[in-house]
Parts: structure tokens; sequence; C-alpha cells
């Protein structure tokens, strides 16, 4: 509770609000004496109806200002007054009464400062003819009304305003508006005069010593638990335990040590509540103005392969996200600390302003409720999976910020590019990358198209991609052979594109990658020469990543106000229930062709047609709104090629145009699901033209 004086002159309604205020416990306040300058005014009649002590004088009957601020000075002296509250006091404060309480004298003025300063703020503005004037609280200083701004509430002056009705809206305001800001400056000032605590407790302890020596050094007591106590004893910083503080040893191997009303108390007490106050005095429980804690290493401890699940249980935290949800819901008056890169921030502010500012306090409680957030969504996927629950009623998930990109798939547009914490090391966001810009929006959606279509092939594979389509893929002997392929397959396209190989990039390959313009190369691997030859394109990037394939990881598609989720497409050629509805059956080469053209169809953009031989693509129709629109695209592009070539379809036929449009360009084999309920026109026009036609009963559709 602050110890206040209040100064009137006059009527004294600003002293009636302070009072009823104080009364209502929205202000923690006692008002030890009035002082006013006019005996005869309404105020003091005020304050004998509150039992309030008062001092009258007539400045007429002292020499000067200073002597009889000396007076009052001498009774404020004796009765510990903390801050002066000026609520209609027509005199200027003097040096004496400022010296003594810089900082601590308070006024409230009927106008925006610094418009219209002094007297008659009211009739000023009427004068001037404005349309809004207001309300100013501000710290006094020796100039008239020119002290350090603390708060302003606008008024609205109507077209026919007069003095009196401005005055009563200029009343309401003031009466509303002065004790909720001095409860303001009266509870930081609390703060900064209590005992200063903080509670430390930490898995990571990278750079806690410097930190807590430092608290120390400012004048906090440090309070501990385990092996962040005894790091901390060990360089010689005072600590007290918490089971000093809770009177209550730590019990079940360490489970259970601060869930406990002596730090819970101190936590979540708002400081200013009078009621809160009182509780925490009638219980013993102190304050804690600084927590910083960091969890139990769930997800370090998962991340081990020879992790047992009891192992995994065991380190999910349950005390420490208990005293950091506390603090970070209590962050107006504790500041909260997860992450030690934030250690060098707290202190400045500390040792600067004595307290850290309610921006920041906000800042750190939020990024702790994302961290206990990211930290259960963890231990609830573990969970879940150790259930074996696909689909559960509840989806939690957790991803960090890999990077912040320059903007998204186009310019005007802001994005950032996450990851997930244990995601597969075989993906791009976890790719290393050796050389070049950093990647895009675009970039990245490519490249993982590119990885994805990479991985379908166990021989020497390249992949080259545009726009999340692939426009040219190639196998051989070497993974200089499949290049080649590729970019025969379509050399057009090709170019500004990204390509992925399943092998280290040797140097022939890498001479003929240097030739053509590329934003992206994907390898496993580089040689020594094949990189010091790539590298000399600066903005050329280049990506590493071991190429496992199988991941079990699930697909995540956003839309407006939901998340679509399912498996990845790893539904191969050998899960299929392959049926040969036509007349004639594919050759032993077409059904190599058949094959490779079945892995690229399911990686086009449906809908998807695929023209190809064994080992590479000629033609590729991909998004189009019908069937046969991707079909003449793909065969145009294959051109005379397609003569002898193979055709495979990521759906069935619903008329038998796309098998016709086939066999005028000499396609000898065609795979596709079937299904259709006209399979039959186009099994018909197969035969017709001695066309060897594959069902799969399996669709591939891609959207």
């Amino acid at each position: 509770m602050t110890n206040i004086a209040v100064f009137a002159s006059g009527n004294g309604t600003n002293l009636q609000a302070i009072i009823d205020a104080v009364r209502s416990g929205d202000l923690d306040a006692e008002i030890k004496l009035l002082v006013c300058d006019r005996p005869s005014a309404y105020c003091v009649t005020r304050a004998k109806q509150a039992q309030i002590p008062y001092l009258t004088f007539s400045a007429k009957e002292f020499a000067g200002k200073a002597q009889y601020e000396e007076l009052i000075l001498n009774e404020l002296r004796a009765l510990d007054v903390e801050y002066i509250v000026l609520a209609g006091y027509m005199r200027l404060i003097g040096p004496t009464l400022l010296n003594e309480f810089p900082n601590r004298i308070v006024n409230i003025h009927p106008s925006l400062l610094p418009a219209f300063p002094g007297k008659d703020g009211i009739g000023q503005a009427l004068a001037a003819g404005v349309k809004v004037t207001g309300v100013t609280i501000h710290y006094v200083d020796e100039g008239m009304d020119t002290g350090p701004i603390i708060a302003q509430k606008a008024v609205e002056v109507s077209e026919n305003e007069t003095r009196e009705s401005l005055e009563k809206k200029i009343h309401v305001v003031e009466h509303e508006l002065y004790p909720t800001v001095l409860q303001d400056i009266f509870g930081t000032q609390r703060r900064r005069k209590m005992n200063k605590r903080a509670l430390i407790s930490v898995s990571d302890k990278s750079n806690v010593i410097e930190f807590a020596q430092e608290l120390h050094e400012l004048g906090f007591e440090i309070l501990s638990t385990g092996g962040t106590k005894k790091a901390l004893e060990g360089k010689g910083i005072p600590v007290t335990g918490v089971s000093e503080v809770t009177g209550f040893p730590e019990i079940l191997d360490g489970r259970v040590k601060t869930l406990n009303p002596m730090i819970h108390g101190g936590l979540l007490a708002e400081f200013d509540k009078p009621t809160h106050r009182e509780q925490l005095d009638k219980h013993g429980i102190e304050p804690i103005q600084i927590v910083c804690v960091n969890l139990y290493p769930f997800q370090e401890t998962i991340a081990r392969e020879d992790t047992s699940e009891s192992d995994a249980i065991e380190n999910i935290d349950i005390g420490g996200p208990a005293m950091l949800r506390a603090a970070a819901k209590n962050h107006d008056y504790v500041t909260v600390l997860i992450d030690p890169a934030d250690y060098a921030e707290v202190l400045t502010q500390l040792r600067e302003n004595g307290e850290v500012d309610k921006d920041t306090r906000r800042r750190l409680a939020a990024k702790v409720f994302r961290h206990t957030a990211a930290y259960d969504a963890l231990i609830a996927d573990y969970m879940t999976h150790l259930a074996g629950e696909e689909f559960p009623e509840k989806l939690t998930m957790t991803y960090e910020l890999k990077q912040s990109l320059r903007y998204g798939e186009n310019p005007h547009q802001k994005a950032a590019f996450y990851r997930k914490p244990l995601g597969s090391r075989s993906s791009i966001p976890y790719a290393e990358q050796l050389h070049g810009k950093e990647l895009s929006y675009n970039n990245i959606n490519d490249a993982d198209a590119a990885l994805q279509m990479v991985k379908e092939f166990s021989e020497p594979a390249a992949v080259a991609v545009k726009h999340m389509n692939p426009c040219g893929i190639g196998i051989g002997a070497t993974v200089s052979d499949a290049f080649a392929k590729a970019f025969a397959g379509d050399p057009v396209s090709i170019f500004g594109g990204i390509i992925a190989f399943n092998r280290e990039v040797d140097l022939k390959t890498a001479e003929k990658l240097h030739e053509i313009f590329l934003e992206i190369i994907i390898a496993p691997s580089f040689s020594q020469d094949a990189l010091e030859l790539l590298t000399k394109k600066k903005n050329l990037r280049l990506l590493t990543i071991p190429l496992v394939s199988g991941s079990k990881e699930m697909k995540f598609t956003s839309v407006g106000g939901g998340l679509l989720v399912q498996d990845y497409d790893q539904y191969t050629f050998d899960d299929a229930t392959i049926s040969i509805p036509t007349k004639r059956e594919p050759s032993p080469e077409e059904w190599e062709a058949l094959k490779f053209g079945w892995k690229v169809v399911k990686h086009v953009k449906s809908n998807a047609i695929v023209v190809n031989t064994k080992d590479m693509t000629l033609g590729i129709g991909a998004g189009q709104m019908n069937r046969v629109g991707a079909a003449e695209i793909a065969l145009k592009q294959a051109g005379e090629k397609a003569s002898g070539a193979v055709l495979a379809s990521d759906a069935f036929f619903p008329m038998d145009d796309t098998v016709e449009a086939a066999a005028e360009a000499g396609i000898t084999a065609i795979i596709q699901p079937g299904g259709s309920i006209r399979d039959e026109d186009s099994i018909k026009k197969a035969d017709e033209h001695g066309i060897a036609m594959v069902f799969t009963g399996v669709r591939h559709f891609k959207h």
C-alpha cells in the first residue's frame, strides 16, 4: 500500500474520486493527509467526512513559498508520505517539495497538454474553438504543466458546447482516469521496492551461471532446485533451495518439488491487488518476479534410436510447464524466460530501468506459451503413435522456424519455412545447402517434388522439375547417362529448373550441368572436383540429402479454415493387381517402359499423361481439365519419338479418344487404372490398333 498526500484548493471532486477508489479497493493506497491552501474550501469538508487528516494554510501568512512548503514537508515526513497527488491545487510546486519527491508528484490537468496549460484549461479550449480537448496526467517539474506526460484521454467538444457541459464531461473522464493511472504508478513503484526473487531451474545451462551471478549483483534472491542449484552453488552464487521456501522436501525421485502454493502463489499473485497482497502476507508467501526455466529434454530423448518407452515417459516435465504457464499468464508482474538467448536483454533492462518493460514481458510470455504448446504437441504425437491411432479426434502438430523467406509464391505474399522437429532427415527441411542463394518459397516446393520423384528409382536416375511437375526423367547405367536422357526429354523446359539425382554427382555430370542455367541441384553427395566446378556459379543452389525412401510421415494440405491429412502415395507396381484386358500382352521391353511410366505419372499433376520409353520421358501432359487434352500435349511434345513408345495415365479413360490419339502417334502399349463404365470402348479401340493395355486397378491423382 502506498502512502499519499492529496493537495487541493477547491471543491475536491478528484479528491472524492480518489477516496472512493481507495474504499472500493481499486486503488491500493492510503490518504495520509489533505493539504489545502484555502481553509474554507469544500475539499476540507470531504476530508473531514472521510476522516482524513488535513493541513490548511494561507500563503499570505508566510514570507514566501519556501516557508509554507517547509511546513508541509515536515508533515509529509512525519506521515511517511511516498507520493504527492495534486487534485485541483492552484499553486506551483516549489524546489522544497520537488527535491524531496523527484518524479513522485503527480498532477491532473483539464486539457490535452501541451495545449492550454495553466489556469482554466477548459475555458481556453472553448475560446480556441477546438473540436477535441481532454485530460492529461503528468509528473510535476519546475514549470507550469510541463512535466513528463503519463497518460491522456480525449474528450470531444460538440458544436453547441457550453462551459458547464464541457466541464461535466471533463470531470467524468478525470474521475475514472486518475485512480486507474495512480494505481499503475504505485504498482510499478512497489515492484521496484519489494524483495526481488528469481527462480532458476534449467536443463540447458548455457550462460545460466553468468545470468544468475548478475541477478544476484542486482539484488535478487535466487531460488533453485536439483542440478541447477548445485551448479550455481559450485560457482559461489548464494542460492535458496525451493524446499527451504516450501517447507517440504522433494519427493518421488524429484517428480514433486515446485508444485506448492509457496511457489505458485508467488508466481500467480497480482502484486497490486489488495486482496492478493493480504493473502500473500497471511500465508507468508513472497512474490517471484523472474522465472527462468527450461524443460526436461523430451525431444532429445525420443530422437535417440535406443530410447525406451519408460525413458521417454520419465522425460515428460510436469513442474516446469506448470511454472512457465503460471508466470506467462501473470506476465503483467512476472518476467518469464525459456531461452538463454533472452538473458542479455532482460539483464540490460534491469540494469538500466530497474524492471523489465511490459512489451518485453508480453513477448517473452508468448514465446513461453509457444514453447509449452510445442512441447505438449510432441508428447501428444509420441503417445498417439504408441496408441496406434492414425487420425485422432484432435490433431496436434508443432513446427520450428527454419528460415524467414523474402516472399511467398509471389512477391506480394509474406512467407516463412518451418520444419518438423523430428522430421525425416531425407527431406528438404533437413537438407544441407553447400552453395548458392537462400531457397525461395517456390524453390522449396519444387525441390520437394523433385526429391519425392527421384526416390522412386533404385537405378541411377535424374529428375528435372519445373513448377512441381517433371519435365524430364531419365535412368541409366550412370548419373551422367541418366541426366543426358532427362535433358533430352525436354531441353526447353529444363532451363531454370531443378535437378535431383539419387547418386553422387561426378565431374562428367557436373560438366553437363554447368552448361545450362539451373536453380537447384539435389544429390546425396558431390565429388570434390564436381563441387569445385559447380560452385563457380555463385547463385546455383547445391543441396545434399540422404535418400531414404518409404517415409511414414503424413501429408498435410491446408484449406481455408482446415487441414486435409493423408498418408503419402507409396503404392508401387508390386502392390498393384495387374490385369491385361486387350488381346495383345506387352513385350518384355514394353513392360519395363510401362513400369517406368507408372512411377513417373503418379508425380504429375492430374489430369496426367506420360509418354516414355523404358528409360526416359518423351512427353508429359500435366494438370489439364480433360484427359485427352493432357494426352495431346504429351504426344505433341514427344513428336516422332512417340512411335514405338508407351503411354501412362494417372486415372482411367472415360472415353476412347485418348487411345485413338495414342494410336495415331504410334504408341504400342498403355498403362492405366481401368474402372470406367466405358472401359470396353477403350479396350476395343486398343485391340483395333494392336495396342497392349495394362490395368493396375489403382489411380494416382495428384492435385
